[in-house]
């Protein structure tokens, strides 16, 4: 990795936190419902039997309301729990979550096979920000890249994100999986990226 790339993913990152943490309860309150729109929205569209979604920690877009309305409406739901070595499985929700290696709340139960997984008609992905051409950054680990990159062909991808993390552009290494769309409180976005 490109020590120059590295340092202007951090600092991206740096400056994601930072706002993300200034946006009142208000604002917090406005965008989750927003999001909640764009991604039922984008279901309507879609009309997935299937998706993968993720369970937000504090300072990510809220995508609680959202995971109750695809449950109420019988769409099967996978989502994420880390395991050691940057690895990464996906539980159908039972209503039990502990606390998994990083401190996000993962559900209990027995991971999903891959190809169950892959053939999820949607994914619903976390970001730290996506840019206009379908690059992600997220925040580090590695581990959605990592299971992207194995499951071929993949589902569609769509990366949440806030209003303000969509960027004109961001730095990219070969090892970062491009997204499809991005979903953010205002807009419905697809890259055309496949």
């Amino acid at each position: 990795m490109s020590e120059a790339v590295e340092s202007r993913k951090q600092r991206v990152r740096a400056a994601v936190r930072a706002r993300r943490r200034s946006l009142s309860d208000e604002a917090r309150a406005a965008a989750r419902d927003g999001l909640t729109r764009r991604l039922i929205e984008l279901c309507e569209e879609r009309d997935p039997r299937s998706l993968t979604c993720y369970v937000a920690v504090p300072g990510e877009p809220d995508t609680s309301r959202f995971l109750t309305w695809a449950e109420e409406r019988g769409v099967e739901l996978f989502l994420p729990a880390t395991r050691p070595g940057g690895a990464m499985d996906w539980i159908r929700p039972s209503g039990v979550f502990a606390e998994g290696s990083l401190g996000i709340p993962e559900p209990v139960g027995p991971p999903a096979a891959p190809a169950e997984v892959a053939g999820a008609d949607l994914m619903l992905i976390p970001a730290c920000a996506v840019d206009r051409r379908g690059v992600r950054l997220g925040w580090g680990g590695g581990y959605f890249d990592r299971f992207l990159e194995r499951i071929h062909p993949r589902p569609p991808v769509y990366a949440v994100v806030f209003d303000d993390d969509l960027l004109p552009a961001l730095p990219r290494e070969p090892h970062d999986a491009p997204v499809d769309g991005v979903v953010t409180p205002s807009v419905v976005r697809s890259f055309g990226t496949r």
